[in-house]
C-alpha cells in the first residue's frame, strides 16, 4: 500500500462534516429565497448558515485545508449577526454571499474535474469511478 492509498479514507466512509455542510448550504439557499415572503424562513436560514459555517470550520480543520478564502465564507454569518443586530440588509448580504460561494464551488468543481490534477483521475490516467463501474 502506498502512502497516498493509506491517507485516503475508506470508500464507503462518509465525511459527516462535509455532508452536514453540503446539506445545510443547499437548504439555506432554498430557505434564503423564502425568507423574503415567509418570516419563519429567516430564522431557519440563519440557523442553517451557522450550522454550515461551523461544519466548514470543522471540515477545514479536519482536513488541514484552511485557506484565506475561508475567511470570506464567514461573511454570511456576519450578515446574519448584522441582521439580528438591527441592520435588516444583513440578511440579504448573507444570502448574496451564500450564492456567490455556491457559484464559486460549482465552478471550482467543474475546473477540478476537467484538470489533469483532478482527484477523479489516478496517476495512470484512469478514472476510478469508471473503473469500478466497468468491473
Amino acid at each position: 500500500m502506498t502512502e497516498d492509498e493509506a491517507a485516503r479514507p475508506p470508500e464507503n466512509q462518509w465525511d459527516l462534516g462535509a455532508l452536514m455542510h453540503a446539506v445545510a448550504g443547499v437548504s439555506a439557499i432554498v430557505l434564503g429565497g423564502l425568507m423574503y415572503s415567509r418570516m419563519w424562513a429567516r430564522d431557519l436560514f440563519s440557523v442553517l448558515m451557522v450550522v454550515s459555517a461551523v461544519s466548514a470550520i470543522y471540515f477545514s480543520w479536519r482536513h488541514d485545508a484552511w485557506v484565506r478564502g475561508h475567511g470570506l465564507a464567514m461573511l454570511p454569518v456576519i450578515g446574519i449577526a448584522l441582521g439580528y443586530g438591527g441592520w435588516s440588509p444583513g440578511f440579504t448580504l448573507a444570502y448574496v454571499a451564500l450564492w456567490l460561494a455556491f457559484i464559486h464551488f460549482v465552478i471550482r468543481g467543474i475546473q477540478s474535474r476537467q484538470s489533469s490534477n483532478s482527484p477523479w483521475q489516478e496517476k495512470e490516467g484512469q478514472h476510478p469511478v469508471r473503473e469500478r463501474s466497468a468491473r
